[in-house]
């Protein structure tokens, strides 16, 4: 029963609470309905909890609804209550401006709530990017492979080393490395002169190929790659992979050189 109350949205739920409300007032009414109980008075329950599903249109429907069926209980006994009772009009306009106002301020709460999760969104980020350099710092590539392992999408993750330590020097270079990537890769700077990138790439090869172009764009760089499934689904273990490839070509390197 309870999953089952998990899969219906908040709104279908709000919404089948109204209609037994009104299903219960309604059937009070027309088995107790006289003036001076105020039983009519529990439709506002009914009308705020449409009105808060749908906003102030669904609010301004449900108090339409709710002076109906206060019409048809009063038909039912052939009397509108009484003398004592608001006129049916008055009803109409205190049931649906009820309806209105709650929903419209429920559906401007969305509002400013949705805007505030894009707002901490924004800032969230920032936080994540290198002050310096304006690239994802160590946490921002964490979250961005481990978003595109939630997607099972193949990527290579990339590890170079820079050749300059001055931060205008290293934002000429990560420019020069911008321009080079396509427009869904990412760059990341995880040490003083470490960086990463996450790219697409569709086999190991494919990987392997980008980290050379990517020495020839940047010249003196050398770059370790790190295939995703191949390597590993966590972050840490595509960028150990990575590092691990790269020691490996700078010791070639040295070797040779």
């Amino acid at each position: 029963m309870s999953g089952l109350l998990e899969r219906v949205s908040v709104p279908r739920r709000l919404e089948a609470t109204a209609l037994f409300v009104y299903a219960l007032v309604f059937a009070l009414l027309v088995e107790y309905g006289r003036p001076g109980l105020g039983l009519s008075q529990g439709f506002y329950l009914a009308i705020v909890l449409f009105a808060l599903a749908g906003g102030p249109v669904s609010g301004v429907a449900a108090g339409v609804l709710a002076t109906l069926l206060c019409a048809i209980a009063s038909a039912i006994h052939g009397t509108f209550f009484g003398e004592a009772l608001e006129p049916l009009g008055i009803r109409l306009a205190s049931f649906t401006l009820a309806g209105f106002a709650v929903g419209y301020f429920a559906r401007r709460g969305r509002q400013m709530l949705a805007e505030s999760l894009h707002v901490l969104d924004d800032v969230l980020r920032v936080a994540r990017r290198d002050v310096a350099t304006g690239v994802l710092a160590p946490e921002g590539l964490s979250a961005s492979i481990a978003r595109r392992v939630d997607r099972s999408e193949p990527f290579a993750v990339l590890v170079g080393e820079l050749t300059t330590s001055s931060d205008a020097a290293r934002r000429e270079e990560l420019r020069a490395l911008a321009a080079a990537l396509d427009g869904g890769s990412e760059v990341a700077r995880v040490g003083r002169l470490r960086l990463a990138v996450v790219t697409a790439a569709r086999s190991p090869e494919d990987a392997s190929r980008i980290a050379a172009d990517l020495e020839r764009v940047l010249g003196g760089v050398t770059f370790g790659w790190a295939f995703h499934p191949l390597d590993g689904d966590e972050p840490l273990a595509l960028f150990g992979a990575a590092s691990e490839r790269l020691v490996e070509a700078a010791v070639v390197l040295e070797s040779t050189g």
